[in-house]
């Protein structure tokens, strides 16, 4: 895209959501042009292609722009080779979803993880911009992320880099507080996505206090003995997943995303606590809050389409 027109459109970024698809139309210099939000189609395959396609025609006859690059990021992985999806919340599970809508709206459209396209955003002009490894970090009703390096994805042999909600919970922790090692959807037991995500933080509640509390109602009352003592041991086991993230990856910076990541003073608590986890001496990634709240994820589907156009927004 020229850069003497920065206000050109350039691409259609989409996050399709369990409950709702975000589309928005950003110009060339990623100012937004347009944008909706609709309830996600949860009765057949077909209907959600149609809602899609209805959205895209729509922008692109906006931008006067009829192959318009189309960027989708969704909640599961993404196959690298097939671009099979797999996202048990969708009904796009288990189908090919950009090669599908190619064949109804013609263009480029290329599909990531969520999570990934978060990180593509906040490293291409965003909280982590300029850093050379950038870990997008979302705590949210899951636990995921995504790696860029010097601006873009590294999605590795199967698209994994990233699903840290996978790793194993620490076994001293587990065993200091006797916490529940509960099934994961991905049908192993005992990973941290089942007491770190939001989901995993009621649960926590429960096992620590035996009080039924809401991720939400732990966030916003730190004062209460409960849901202090919830949040010691939440944030502990952060610490270790933060640990862990640096031994494999060792970013520059990493970038929170998700519901829980709106706790107060967050990455002070972090930073603390990784302090008395990390390896001696070793020098800390950064620890911030995104650039784009919660539209950075449309942001980055909408830059991975440009990057798969040959056209990298500045």
């Amino acid at each position: 895209m020229s850069a003497s027109t920065p206000d050109r459109p350039a691409a259609i970024g989409v996050d399709l959501g369990g409950s709702k698809i975000e589309v928005t139309l950003f110009a060339a210099d990623m100012t937004v042009r347009e944008s909706c939000r609709q309830p996600t189609p949860r009765s057949t395959y077909a209907d959600l292609l149609a809602a899609l396609e209805h959205e895209v025609f729509r922008f692109r006859k906006l931008a006067e722009t009829a192959d318009l690059p189309v960027g989708i990021g969704v909640p599961g992985l993404v196959h690298p080779d097939s671009g099979v999806s797999v996202c048990a919340n969708l009904v796009a599970n288990g189908h090919a979803l950009a090669r599908d809508l190619t064949e109804r709206i013609g263009g480029r459209v290329v599909i990531a993880n969520d999570c990934k396209c978060f990180t593509l955003s906040e490293s291409r002009g965003g909280a982590g911009d300029g850093r050379a490894r950038v870990f997008g970090l979302i705590v949210g009703t899951g636990l995921g992320g995504g790696l860029c390096q010097d601006g873009r994805l590294v999605l590795g042999l199967n698209g994994l880099p990233g699903e840290i909600g996978h790793y194993a919970l620490p076994a001293h922790i587990v065993a200091r507080h006797d916490l529940p090692l509960v099934a994961c959807g991905c049908g192993r037991t005992g990973c941290m996505e089942t007491l770190v995500s939001g989901t995993g933080m009621a649960r926590l509640a429960l096992a620590l206090t035996g009080r039924t509390l809401s991720a939400a109602e732990i966030a916003t009352a730190p004062d209460d003995i409960d849901t202090a003592r919830v949040l010691v041991t939440w944030t502990e086991l952060m610490a270790e997943l933060l640990h862990t993230i640096q031994l494999h990856i060792d970013p520059d910076c990493i970038v929170l995303g998700g519901g829980l990541s709106n706790i107060a003073g967050l990455e002070t608590r972090l930073v603390d606590a990784l302090k008395k986890s990390a390896l001696p001496s070793v020098r800390l990634p950064e620890i911030v809050k995104p650039a784009f709240g919660d539209s950075s994820g449309v942001r980055g589907a909408a830059l991975l389409a440009l990057q798969n156009d040959g056209t990298d927004a500045q």
